[in-house]
């Protein structure tokens, strides 16, 4: 009989969101978001009838999770009516002060709170899990470990591919794919990568919804089938509801707030982000008479979005003719740059800044 594994990972529970500058409300219904990205999960191992549900760790963030979080936890994990194994991450370490060490867990959860590599067993399947137990980093943990032959295994693990490190990321228990083909595993299922992605030997899920504006790729979860004979395959299904995207428009030209309010509309409708978390910068050259209000925009323009932060870096055009006639410090001033404005390109374009920001201070 196949096997069928549902896996995932990252999903960061609690985050507090504030490097997103995300605070208050829009913070707290990410973390809504994140509770029912758990609920989905468990749903879609219901539908897509696997027999375990694995996690490589992340489930939480130990720095912020509350015990009415814990709770909910337990309680969605527990009814998921199947196996759930769990490996501690990075952001969820099973330290002393740790939900995974005070709460009794439901007898379908097992938490692999272990550093070294023990296997669980699953019909003729052995995952074999470890989790992290500190905040220091632990050693690379396929380096001493023995090859297993014989019988079907797998990795779980909140691990680093060092083949495929995403930039900024920083690498936690380092493996390569060549160690986990050495070590004699059919596939790692891993976590701490959070955008989705897999090859011949490595899968991550990604996180389940995104985490922050630049988390641009797939969200999934990742159905692994193990045939009767040991062969595999893993299928990648977006999870997320949500999408962090960040937009630019060009205001150059608008006359009224009502043409500025409807191109913050149009980002909706034409790049199909409803119910997106969106930050929308506003350039370009505006006239002297568009008054902007960037907090009221995103007050009125926040329908169909789950969240809407508009910023205002448009500038107020001027007219060097008509600032130049003027008999006033402010139109010498200009009379002078202007007489510049026929040096080089280079000088040119400095100078046309410097008038930019001379005019900007004068209307100050």
């Amino acid at each position: 009989m196949a096997l069928r594994l549902l896996h995932f990972a990252d999903l960061h529970l609690d985050r507090s969101f504030a490097g997103e500058r995300l605070y208050g409300v829009g913070a707290q219904r990410r973390r809504e978001d994140l509770r029912a990205a758990l609920q989905r999960i468990v749903e879609r191992a219901h539908q897509a009838q696997a027999h375990v549900i694995t996690c490589a760790g992340d489930l939480f963030e130990q720095d912020h999770v509350t015990r009415d979080t814990a709770s909910f936890v337990l309680q969605t994990l527990g009814a998921a009516g199947r196996p759930v194994l769990i490996a501690p991450g990075h952001a969820d370490p099973a330290v002393p002060s740790s939900p995974y060490r005070y709460l009794r867990w439901p007898t379908n959860v097992t938490v692999a709170a272990h550093e070294e590599l023990r296997p669980y067993h699953y019909g003729d399947v052995q995952v074999w899990a470890a989790g992290f137990m500190r905040a220091e980093v632990p050693d690379a943990p396929l380096r001493d470990f023995v090859r297993q032959d014989g019988g079907i295994h797998l990795l779980l693990l909140h691990a680093s591919d060092m083949t495929q490190v995403p930039e900024g990321v920083t690498p936690y228990k380092p493996i390569l794919p060549s160690q986990v083909e050495e070590a004699g595993f059919g596939h790692a299922l891993l976590g701490h990568y959070h955008d989705a992605r897999t090859s011949g030997l490595v899968t991550y899920p990604g996180s389940p919804e995104p985490l922050g504006w630049n988390e641009v790729g797939r969200h999934c979860t990742a159905l692994v089938t193990i045939e009767d004979g040991g062969a595999l395959q893993v299928t990648l299904d977006d999870v997320n509801a949500r999408q962090f995207a960040q937009e630019t428009i060009d205001i150059t030209g608008m006359t009224s707030p009502d043409h500025v309010r409807e191109a913050v509309m149009a980002v909706r409708e034409g790049k199909h982000l409803d119910g997106a978390v969106i930050r929308t910068t506003l350039v370009g050259e505006r006239d002297r008479s568009l008054a902007l209000d960037p907090q009221a925009l995103s007050r009125e323009c926040s329908d169909g979005f789950a969240y809407l932060e508009v910023s205002d870096r448009s500038r107020v055009s001027h007219d060097l003719d008509a600032a130049a006639q003027e008999f006033t410090s402010r139109g010498e001033m200009v009379r002078k740059l202007v007489d510049h404005k026929n040096e080089s390109r280079q000088e040119e374009k400095t100078v046309g800044r410097a008038l930019q920001l001379a005019l900007d201070a004068f209307d100050e």
